[in-house]
């Protein structure tokens, strides 16, 4: 063992199942909120939860799922966005550890950025979400491998832009 391999920590033998059943999967919040331009000059707002900037455990939970959620008059009807954004979250926390990281407001809704630990539970749930013809509201959502929160990152970056 060399001087620096005590000052390493080995990421590659973290036991996953002890952490999910601990304190520590989840860091004490640290929202932040953004203002940004959206692609065709409109304003946008939002929030970026920056106590993940530190998570020591994102190697584990890998995959950015980015929802694209519509709203209208209907959606808004019968519940409010927090309340849209906690449905998905409580679904896919059935079978997974969910990581909600960002929400932004769009012209046609908002867009969540989350990060969990089990792809296969979430294509289910969100395939079966969508799939439902009483479904809460219309929503796409894109899965991508990120096991270093690149797409992360770059929101965090929007708070740090001026």
């Amino acid at each position: 063992m060399g001087l620096f391999d005590l000052f390493r920590k080995d990421r590659q033998n973290v036991d996953w199942n002890a952490i999910k059943q601990s304190e520590k999967v989840y860091p004490k919040n640290s929202i932040s909120l953004i203002m940004t331009k959206m692609e065709d000059g409109t304003l946008a707002n939002g929030w970026v939860d920056l106590a993940y900037m530190k998570y020591e455990f994102k190697r584990s939970c890998p995959y950015n799922l980015q929802f694209s959620i519509e709203i209208n008059e209907h959606s808004l009807e019968h519940s409010d966005v927090g309340t849209i954004e906690d449905y998905f979250i409580d679904e896919l926390k059935k079978g997974c550890i969910v990581h909600p990281v960002s929400r932004v407001t769009t012209d046609f809704g908002f867009i969540m950025d989350v990060y969990i630990d089990n792809p296969d539970f979430a294509a289910k749930t969100l395939t079966a979400l969508n799939e439902n013809p009483n479904k809460l509201v219309e929503f796409g959502c894109g899965f991508n491998h990120d096991p270093k929160w690149k797409e992360y990152s770059r929101i965090v970056s929007l708070v740090n832009r001026k």
